[in-house]
């Protein structure tokens, strides 16, 4: 493949937090970096941490609601 044919960088994220990044010149990067999203226990998505929020039970955290569902 040749470096005149791509568009842009391309990133992946896994939900462990490793990340992949291909940059435009062909260099691959990969590191760990710490995850802020998560699964929303009641609209089913993956949804930004910020705003969001923990219900507990007995001090453990059961369920993550999103910022627009809590």
């Amino acid at each position: 493949m040749e470096g005149a044919h791509l568009m842009g960088e391309l990133f992946i994220q896994k939900p462990n937090g490793e990340t992949t990044t291909f940059l435009i010149d062909g260099t691959v990067i990969k590191e760990m970096q710490g995850l802020d999203i998560d699964w929303c226990d009641k609209c089913e998505k993956w949804k930004r941490l910020a705003g969001g929020h923990y219900l507990q039970s007995d001090g453990l955290a059961m369920i993550w609601l999103c910022e627009a569902c809590k």
